[in-house]
């Protein structure tokens, strides 16, 4: 008896003395080199670890911050004007377009290699206000113009590798009046008010934000024919907001265009507060609707968005980055179809100051799904890498 209540102590004393040891911790996972792996897209409501948030830190490795000009040169020695939009063909050479000071010869097209080589691509520009590759060759850009001055034109360039530039719509009117206006129809003939975006799909299909105009153009270049994919011109209304396919939908703010791998498009109605998302047979829906204050990480169907102005499709983790509050917030929409707002925990701005001004006015993302992003009164390109935390 002795015996067995010996042992029943010693057990006991054992198992405390164990349970007060801990044992050796976990080795460390390291976190993924963010210039080699793709980012990691967020958390899904239904997975494990779904209160991660995405977290930024921001370095400039293109441009000098805060110092304005024109130079060629590598890294932060180059220095850019106004860099106003950004894309990225399939080598990752990043093309920018710089505004210099007007507008007959106020756009060139810049080149920044995968080492961070700055070139100038294109000069004799007018007034370029976006660009995008062709994906069927990866290479080629095309580019528009707003016509947004006086004598000055609007219409569609083709931008080769070389950096030839060939006009193919604009310029002085066949018919004779305005360049600008609302024609469908051949596309020489073809009229745009102030159109602000440009991007093509796989078929080699162009869709225009036509601005003023408040539609969505299609450009048939292989048929030499443009038509309106969705929305229609309301002489009595300037701003208006209807969902549906078609002439039925409606827009206030026409300003940038993203396409994810369906052939669907994203376009940021700034002017209406909502994201939204037009498919390839013109039926226009709301993919994030207004929200007039921060809206909390949740799901896509119940969140909302302030004043969007920048939409970019990463093709690599199959989501959507939203720039909002004119450019001053990121969020996303991961592929989880839930909304995350960034937290930024790091930053190399040379003006840290109260009030600073830091915008995004344009992301592109390389095949290696890195975030790159254009700070146009910096006159810098940042870069954007995005950990889980």
């Amino acid at each position: 008896m002795k015996i067995s209540l010996l042992r029943a102590c010693l057990m006991a004393t054992l198992m405390v003395a164990l349970q007060a040891c801990p044992g050796p911790e976990p080795e460390p996972t390291p976190d993924p080199d963010p210039v080699t792996q793709p980012q990691q897209p967020g958390p899904g409501p239904s997975q494990p670890g779904n209160n991660k948030v995405p977290i930024l830190t921001i370095t400039t490795p293109i441009g000098s911050d805060t110092k304005a000009g024109y130079a060629d040169g590598q890294g932060t020695g180059a220095r850019f004007s106004y860099p106003y939009r950004m894309v990225i063909d399939k080598f990752d050479n990043i093309y920018v377009i710089d505004q210099l000071f007007s507008y007959q010869g106020g756009s060139v097209i810049r080149k920044v290699d995968p080492f961070g080589n700055v070139t100038t691509l294109a000069t004799g520009l007018y007034s370029v206000t976006d660009l995008c590759v062709d994906p069927r060759d990866g290479i080629t850009l095309y580019a528009i113009e707003s016509g947004d001055a006086a004598n000055i034109p609007n219409g569609i360039f083709r931008i080769s590798s070389s950096g030839a530039v060939t006009r193919l719509s604009g310029g002085p009117d066949p018919e004779g009046g305005y360049s600008w206006g609302y024609r469908d129809g051949p596309l020489v003939q073809a009229k745009f008010n102030q159109p602000m975006g440009i991007i093509m799909d796989k078929a080699g299909i162009l869709y225009i934000a036509d601005g003023l105009n408040h539609v969505i153009r299609k450009v048939d270049l292989a048929a030499g024919m443009v038509s309106t994919l969705a929305g229609g011109p309301d002489a009595e209304k300037f701003c208006d907001y209807k969902d549906g396919k078609g002439a039925e939908a409606r827009f206030c703010t026409t300003d940038d265009l993203s396409l994810d791998g369906e052939g669907n498009l994203y376009l940021p109605d700034w002017g209406n507060n909502v994201v939204r998302k037009i498919t390839p047979d013109g039926t226009v829906s709301t993919y994030l609707g207004l929200s007039t204050g921060y809206t909390p990480d949740g799901p896509r169907t119940s969140s909302g968005v302030y004043q969007p102005y920048r939409l970019e499709y990463d093709a690599v983790n199959k989501q959507l980055f939203v720039v909002v509050n004119t450019g001053g917030g990121l969020k996303v929409v991961g592929s989880d179809d839930y909304l995350y707002n960034f937290r930024t925990v790091s930053t190399d701005y040379a003006d840290k100051s109260p009030g600073a001004t830091h915008g995004i006015y344009s992301m592109a993302v390389t095949s290696k799904g890195e975030l790159y992003a254009l700070d146009r009164y910096n006159h810098c390109i940042r870069k954007f890498s995005i950990s889980w935390q």
